[in-house]
């Protein structure tokens, strides 16, 4: 298998969001590597990655590269500055580390498990994957799962959604007026149950159709009109936008006009590309938030979080090890159509001083002690 990757380590949230593909244009993409390459394929683009998955070690890293080079704009020498490549063995082990959020910008947070799992199904349902990719991403989940399980890299998880529920914590009024655009997206869900679970919080919502309030737990959510979002910005102490718009949800020169008060407001943009106008953290007690300002709020909790790392690096290597024999045989099998018949004069006792000669120590005791 073979990996190219642009990601929050090699670029930051502006460059990402010139590889940034969409869902909606995901397949054509996919179409495209798969006729390019000629292989299996699997496309994984997120907020804080866009990562490219293809069988087989044909080295097609400049025919990925030109391929992106087409859909994004940007030049070969900008991309070869931004990305990484994996091969064989790297690139499943790469794979695995980031399923396991171990690749995260928020190390062990949750969100990366969908959305590799959503990946993998949306190429596999489209054609675009066999044998290979179906086994790599099949162990690469059933490792994070372990891993999530087994380890506490997730029992203290935060992400981008959390970071950003937490900001409106520390908030110093009481209580803090929030208003969240895009709560029904994936992320903005996660940032609304997270809301939710505060003390004095009040949520204005945007939505596309009603109104409405309902109470849950200690926070007041009110439904309001996304066309009416303008207005809701006089009271609000906090503003989230997490959807996934193509144009800006808040543009510096409208908020500078909703404005009235000149008290302290916070603006937490956690989309790509951004939904905030990046003028608005010019305006007067205006505090603007980024991707790139969560990426800094990150790096303690990572800190913390290195046992856990060292814990889950034993669980993937373990696992690394069982999906490389299961590629081994495969590939051995599919040389040699016949090689039971082949094999079926081997003794046992050439087999065995086969193996002692072939094998360390460790191993071939293994194997002696599954044999009696």
């Amino acid at each position: 298998m073979e990996c190219i990757s642009i990601s929050h380590k090699t670029a930051d949230s502006g460059e990402r969001e010139k590889f940034y593909i969409p869902k909606e244009k995901a397949g054509e993409f996919l179409s495209k590597i798969h006729v390019a390459a000629g292989e299996e394929c699997v496309l994984l683009s997120t907020c804080n990655r866009m990562e490219i998955y293809v069988s087989g070690e044909g080295n097609r890293f400049r025919t990925l590269e030109e391929t992106l080079s087409e859909v994004s704009g940007s030049d070969g020498e900008q991309i070869r500055s931004l990305a990484r490549r994996y091969q064989g063995r790297r690139a499943l082990h790469h794979l695995f580390r980031v399923v396991c959020g171990m690749e995260s910008m928020v190390v062990g947070e949750d969100e990366i498990l969908g959305q590799t799992r959503d990946a993998y199904l949306y190429a596999k349902e489209a054609g675009y994957t066999g044998y290979e990719l179906n086994t790599v991403f099949q162990a690469a989940l059933a490792c994070a799962k372990r891993v999530k399980t087994e380890t506490m890299i997730s029992k203290t998880a935060v992400s981008a959604a959390t970071l950003a529920a937490s900001e409106v914590a520390h908030l110093p009024m009481s209580p803090k007026n929030v208003l969240l655009m895009g709560g029904s997206g994936q992320m903005g869900s996660i940032i609304l149950k997270n809301l939710l679970s505060q003390k004095d919080v009040r949520i204005i919502a945007t939505v596309r159709s009603h109104n409405g309030i309902c109470q849950s737990g200690g926070a007041q959510v009110t439904h309001l009109d996304y066309q009416e979002r303008y207005a809701a910005l006089e009271t609000a102490d906090a503003v989230i936008s997490a959807t996934a718009s193509p144009h800006y949800t808040l543009t510096a020169g409208r908020v500078r006009e909703a404005i009235q008060t000149p008290k302290e407001r916070l603006f937490l943009d956690i989309s790509m590309p951004p939904d905030l106008d990046a003028e608005i953290g010019r305006l007067a007690h205006c505090r603007l938030m980024t991707l790139d300002d969560i990426q800094r709020l990150a790096e303690e909790n990572n800190r913390r979080k290195q046992q856990a790392f060292a814990d889950a690096e034993e669980i993937l290597a373990e696992e690394l090890e069982k999906l490389c024999k299961v590629l081994a045989f495969h590939r051995f099998t599919q040389k040699d159509a016949h090689w039971k018949e082949r094999y079926a004069d081997c003794t046992a006792e050439k087999l065995l001083y086969l193996l002692r000669d072939e094998l360390d120590s460790g191993a071939f005791e293994t194997v002696l002690k599954a044999l009696m």
